[in-house]
């Protein structure tokens, strides 16, 4: 039998971690919760449990994508690790994301807390991109070039890689993720319809439920003007009492159904949002960042060379440092 190794996606919206070789990571949400009413606070793989997500205080251990806040970044692990996957640190080998590019002084952190508090018994940081060339590369053996479009919660990054090893001049980061549609989505809610301006986990749900990205924009908003069934959808908001978790109203839901009682919830009307907000991944000028094509094609923003140069040019790859 193999060496123990655990392996966690540590993101700043949830944790993603599994044993080796599992192929489904359990799902936890990388927050601190407390609802504003009550004294009790939800850590981790707690949160499923709260009942009233209305008007919650969130702790976040990471700021503007990067991890600050290790106090409560510990207390979320302890939770996770403590009973969802009972770890006993000293036999586990653990493998752990980082952002690309990330600071020493993090990385400085991040091994005295991994061995100094926890005790594990080795420790490999790298990037979730890393992770997902050298995939790659295990399945596509003839391509020595892959490009990685990384869209967390707190920012997007690109980054080239060579034979699987990261270009690290190559390598943009966009200040616009999924916190960013999210708080997009909120202000549109709440301007047009019902103010949802303090219910950002209900924003993220219906974000989750209804929007997609269109591969043909100006027919979907055709679509959308003529007020169109394929765009149009009604959104049962939770009330958390009979409702807790919001749901797409299906045509043919029964209003006086014990699964669906939608004569109990508050019921919202969504068509533009559902595919204009995922475009600021793609137009993030809209809200005052750089696009993905900007960052990708014009030389000026990334220095001398543009990344299809460093990937598709061996002769550039030389002036570059690969991490």
């Amino acid at each position: 039998m193999g060496e123990k190794v655990l392996i966690i996606d540590n993101g700043s919206h949830t944790i993603k971690c599994g044993w080796r070789p599992d192929k489904s990571p359990e799902t936890f949400y990388n927050w601190i919760m407390r609802p504003k009413d009550r004294r009790r606070q939800f850590v981790g793989s707690e949160i499923d449990k709260c009942q009233d997500m209305s008007n919650v205080h969130v702790t976040s251990p990471f700021q503007k994508g990067y991890l600050l806040n290790w106090t409560a970044q510990k207390t979320i692990w302890d939770s996770i690790f403590n009973d969802p996957l009972k770890v006993s640190p000293g036999d586990t080998n653990l493998i752990v994301t980082e952002p690309p590019l990330n600071f020493s002084a993090i990385r400085d952190a991040w091994d005295e807390m991994i061995f100094e508090e926890y005790g594990f018994k080795s420790l490999f940081r790298c990037s979730a991109s890393t992770l997902t060339a050298f995939h790659y590369k295990q399945t596509h053996t003839d391509n020595q070039c892959c490009l990685i479009v990384d869209a967390g919660h707190a920012f997007t990054h690109i980054v080239p890689y060579h034979n699987g090893r990261q270009i690290v001049a190559g390598t943009k980061r966009i200040s616009v993720g999924g916190k960013h549609m999210c708080n997009l989505l909120k202000e549109l809610i709440s301007y047009r319809q019902i103010n949802l301006l303090e219910e950002t986990y209900a924003c993220n749900l219906i974000k989750e439920d209804v929007c997609f990205v269109s591969t043909s924009f100006n027919e979907e908003l055709d679509l959308a003007k003529k007020k169109d069934p394929s765009v149009l959808c009604e959104y049962v908001l939770p009330d958390f009492v009979s409702i807790h978790r919001g749901y797409v109203k299906l045509p043919g839901d029964d209003p006086d159904s014990d699964k669906k009682p939608t004569d109990q919830g508050q019921t919202i009307r969504l068509s533009l949002e559902r595919f204009t907000v995922p475009e600021i991944l793609f137009n993030p000028s809209d809200i005052g960042r750089f696009t993905v094509p900007e960052i990708l094609f014009n030389p000026s923003d990334i220095g001398r060379f543009t990344v299809p140069e460093i990937l598709f040019n061996p002769s550039d790859i030389g002036r570059f440092h690969c991490a």
